[in-house]
């Protein structure tokens, strides 16, 4: 059997692999077909505790390395001649003649097996892969490849280590929401000015739509501090203590401040419905060839994801080049400054273009920032048709995978 062939599940496999990297299960002989007719590559189709790969040619004992170009995105699959989902927990009750991979990218992959016996070898690389599809973007845990650590900001230490990481003297982390009582859909605990108390800090949460304060969600090396808030309460009225606390918690001595609002961003019904436009226009068959790009253009997809961009690029900027604090601020804070903190960081901190650092900066700035996936995926009232419940953001577009956030797990 499979494990027979690996000696040990997870134990050291001929194949060349990344450090860190486990072959789990392996279908070998098995054929990706090509497109139009154009027959079939043999090869071996690989699960390993980080990916699922295909690698053309390795039959017998010649093995080859693993390269970038054989990442296929753990997705479902369904048999051929009658399409049926496979999940983590199903049970193979029938032969299956063909395996099919739905990728993020587009891309339907296709695998078949001659009369050899692979197919049920072929499904527990499915379902090995259908397991390592956790919450937290399947990436490997904590310390499996020798990097540094994924943290979930769901305790004060990691929050007090992060702020270490940046380096943001100046800056305490401050427990005054671990109850959940200032602010429901903010984290428990909060990057403020050191010289602001926490009763002083209290004062501010009535003066903003939702309660949600201005925050540190980033430092820049060279001294710039990237803050995040919701818009100012329109009943707000605030007194001269209270104006006293909001400039302590918006400047601070530390220069000036510059208001990036995402008024010139599009809306989320505008890209809600680009999004719609993009999936349709995939579709085969959906327009020809010859005027497929300037569909492509017609959709304002790429217009949305070039204003997000510039955006970004701006505050990124702005960090960088002056020694200021720029304030990201959004009606409720909880969608285009999700992205904005995320594009900005992604730009500017190497740490956050690494798999831990690109998954903590998700769990802090998307998880723990209380964006609204439920609301936003349209998995609230599920007696509803999905039209009429799902608001005007990006939808999954494959319900069966990993829920990742709505605004970055789409081209």
């Amino acid at each position: 059997g499979v494990l027979g062939r690996l000696g040990a599940l997870g134990a050291p496999h001929p194949m060349s692999v990344p450090a860190g990297e486990r072959v789990l299960e392996e279908a070998a002989g098995a054929r990706r077909r090509r497109g139009n007719g154009g027959g079939s590559v043999p090869g071996t189709l690989l699960c390993t505790n980080r990916r699922l790969a295909f690698l053309p040619g390795q039959l017998g004992g010649s093995r080859g390395s693993a390269g970038p170009d054989s990442l296929i995105p753990p997705t479902p699959a369904s048999s051929f001649s009658k399409p049926k989902v496979l999940t983590a927990a199903s049970t193979l009750k029938f032969i299956p003649e063909e395996l099919a991979v739905f990728c993020r990218d587009f891309r339907l992959l296709r695998f078949s097996f001659p009369e050899n016996g692979l197919a049920p070898q072929a499904f527990r690389v499915r379902q090995e892969g259908q397991k390592r599809c956790t919450p937290t973007l399947g990436y490997p845990a904590d310390g499996e490849d020798g990097s540094s650590t994924t943290l979930l900001f769901e305790s004060l230490r990691d929050w007090e280590e992060e702020l270490q990481r940046l380096g943001a003297a100046g800056w305490r982390v401050s427990a005054v929401n671990e109850r959940f009582d200032m602010a429901p859909s903010l984290p428990q605990y909060l990057w403020v000015p050191s010289g602001l108390l926490d009763h002083d800090l209290k004062r501010t949460f009535a003066h903003f739509q939702e309660r949600r304060v201005p925050r540190l969600c980033w430092h820049h090396p060279g001294g710039g501090h990237l803050l995040r808030a919701a818009s100012f309460h329109p009943a707000s009225e605030p007194g001269s203590e209270d104006v006293r606390c909001l400039e302590e918690l918006l400047l601070g001595g530390r220069g000036p401040c510059v208001l990036a609002d995402t008024a010139e961003l599009p809306t989320l019904a505008d890209i809600q419905l680009a999004h719609l436009r993009l999936r349709a226009l995939c579709l085969p068959g959906a327009v020809a060839e010859e005027k497929w790009l300037s569909a492509l253009e017609g959709t304002r997809w790429l217009d949305h994801v070039r204003s997000c961009l510039r955006k970004a690029a701006e505050v990124a900027s702005l960090l960088a080049g002056k020694r200021c604090s720029v304030v990201l601020q959004e009606p409720s804070d909880r969608d285009l400054n999700c992205l904005l903190a995320s594009l900005v960081q992604l730009l500017g901190d190497p740490h956050a273009r690494s798999l831990p650092g690109f998954q903590s900066l998700v769990q802090r700035e998307w998880v723990a920032a209380g964006h609204p996936f439920p609301r936003r995926l349209g998995l609230l009232c599920q007696d509803s048709p999905r039209e009429e419940v799902r608001p005007p953001l990006l939808p999954h577009p494959y319900p069966c995978q990993e829920v990742r956030p709505p605004l970055l797990s789409h081209p």
